[in-house]
């Protein structure tokens, strides 16, 4: 496959998987935050979980498979003994944690069938965010990092 058509999926799995992230979570949540009744609320969160969900684990094995193809088409290690291999292994570092936090969260703690952030619970007082909360802040800003770091290795 020619390496312009595979930097180009891999663009277009980033976009989708961080653009999908930004918008759930700057855009939708707190509108839903707002929306009553209750039951309607969380109709609305388990339906776009559910959806956004199978979307972003098509790019993220998308991700990992042209990112994989691309590194063979880079000499493979010949590029590792230098400091663009050590960013790269970085990148790769970041995005490793990336992947387990996605893990957790979308198969272990399972948002869609927890309480919204904005709905006091016994163990979390009303405007206290829950671990959902902070992890998929975290997921995020860990995305935005390898594009940071990504955008950084183009450059070299």
């Amino acid at each position: 496959m020619p390496t312009f058509l595979l930097t180009w999926i891999h663009l277009v799995a980033v976009v989708t998987l961080v653009g999908g992230l930004i918008c759930l979570d700057v855009v939708l949540r707190p509108i839903l935050n707002k929306l009553e009744p209750m039951s309607q609320r969380m109709e609305v969160i388990r339906q776009t979980n559910r959806r956004f969900r199978t979307i972003a684990w098509v790019s993220i094995i998308t991700l990992i498979v042209t990112g994989a193809a691309q590194m063979l088409n880079e000499s493979g290690t010949a590029r590792i003994e230098t400091t663009w291999g050590v960013i790269l292994m970085i990148k790769l570092l970041v995005f490793a944690i990336t992947f387990g936090l996605l893990l957790i969260h979308d198969f272990i703690l399972d948002p869609h069938t927890h309480v919204p952030d904005a709905i006091p619970t016994p163990s979390r007082p009303p405007h206290q965010p829950s671990r959902t909360h902070w992890l998929r802040h975290t997921i995020l800003f860990l995305t935005l990092c390898i594009l940071l770091i990504a955008s950084y290795l183009t450059a070299m």
